[in-house]
């Protein structure tokens, strides 16, 4: 099981993640869309959400991706990884002090 925000999830399991790539692999032929691109990357985020949530049921999932609306044009892979917020302090030996 793995922890994320306290709340503890069991682990995908084989088949489900088989399942959930059968349901992509399906929204990708419906909309013509190669499963490495940003909108199929965004759509497998969804799936595995809503998997979490307790949807398990392949044709619920299928029935839930042809109704969800993906804007191709506002997706993208980021060229650069995202630099990690500063830390609202500092922090030097011996002592702290707020910046």
């Amino acid at each position: 099981m793995t922890q994320h925000s306290g709340i503890t999830k069991p682990a995908l399991q084989p088949g489900d993640i088989a399942m959930l790539q059968a349901v992509l692999q399906g929204w990708c032929q419906e909309k013509s869309c190669g499963m490495a691109s940003p909108a199929a990357q965004h759509v497998a985020r969804e799936l595995v959400s809503w998997f979490e949530c307790g949807i398990r049921d392949q044709g619920k999932l299928s029935g839930l991706m042809r109704y969800m609306q993906v804007d191709f044009n506002s997706l993208s892979i980021p060229t650069k990884p995202r630099r990690p917020e500063p830390l609202p302090f500092a922090v030097n030996i011996g002592e702290t002090r707020v910046l």
